[in-house]
């Protein structure tokens, strides 16, 4: 707690906003120009998984044995694990999976699962996921404001909105693939950041006099409240991260995304508690103080909700 006696997490504001202003530039940036990598969860088509594959052939070897009319729409085929690969076609017949299912099999020995998404269901999917995204974030802002209050939710929000872009952007950067795993991921993150923020605020508000608003009191208030909880919040995140980069390592594809999500996800979620809700809560009260003052001829003492 000693290193951070002297930092002010409040009145340094522009300088915490400018680095994840950076970050999220970048995020922003690689969604737009570059867009998702989504998987067949979304877009639809067949993804054939061959296991135990004998020969350690070449992903140009894997594409070559696919059948000439599916071999030109495939996309390159990926490693899975030590011994297997993953091909994903656009959405074929059936007779066509279970072509391609046969090539594989005679061709490498190997054992070799077909799942198979029409493009109809799987926008089904990404609708309902994008749903869910969003019933979580409202859900978040309606309990807060009834915990706590509408500043302490609009300030959550902000941070949660900042861990959700710098999880996907990143995801964008990376070129990993999107799918339903992606999305639990995130609901994962949301959670892990949401947990990180009520601690600092719970704090707030236990150390919030029963007198009404002062800038000056309350930003000093804040700052302390997040010296006396920021070293829980680092010590949490650092023993979760290291299980996660054991699986982002040594985990198989999914398990890998499922940690890449996550790594992203709870760093940028530890740094939004501290350096952007609270700094968010604090300017949203000055603003609430300056709007009433003149409005309603409140002295500067008087609580901003």
């Amino acid at each position: 707690m000693a290193a951070f006696e002297k930092v002010d997490f409040v009145g340094r504001w522009r300088m915490w906003f400018a680095i994840s202003g950076v970050f999220l530039l970048l995020c922003i940036g690689a969604i737009a120009l570059g867009g998702f990598n989504f998987g067949i969860d979304f877009t639809g088509g067949s993804k054939f998984t061959a296991s135990a594959v004998e020969g350690n052939p070449s992903p140009d070897e894997v594409r070559e044995a696919l059948p000439e009319g599916v071999r030109g729409e495939a996309l390159p085929p990926q490693r899975f694990g030590e011994s297997g690969y993953e091909v994903r076609t656009p959405g074929l017949s059936q007779e066509e999976n279970t072509e391609v299912q046969q090539a594989l099999e005679e061709e490498f020995g190997a054992e070799v699962s077909v799942t198979s998404i029409s493009p109809t269901f799987g926008g089904q999917i990404r609708n309902q996921a994008l749903q869910a995204v969003g019933a979580a974030l409202l859900i978040i802002v309606l309990y807060i404001s009834f915990r706590f209050a509408f500043a302490f939710a609009l300030a959550a929000m902000a941070a949660l909105l900042h861990d959700i872009l710098i999880t996907v952007g990143f995801y964008a950067l990376v070129g990993r693939e999107v799918n339903l795993v992606t999305v639990v991921a995130v609901l994962t993150v949301l959670g892990y950041s949401l947990y990180d923020t009520i601690i600092i605020f719970d704090r707030i508000r236990e150390n919030t006099p029963e007198a009404g608003y002062n800038r000056r009191r309350y930003n000093e208030l804040a700052n302390n409240s997040v010296r006396q909880v920021i070293m829980r919040s680092i010590y949490t995140s650092v023993c979760t991260l290291i299980p996660v980069t054991a699986l982002l390592l040594f985990g198989e594809s999914t398990l890998s995304d499922f940690a890449f999500a996550l790594l992203v996800g709870i760093a940028a979620g530890t740094y939004s508690s501290i350096f952007i809700a609270t700094p968010v809560l604090c300017l949203y009260k000055e603003w609430r103080a300056g709007k009433n003052a003149p409005a309603h001829g409140a002295p500067e003492g008087a609580e901003a909700r």
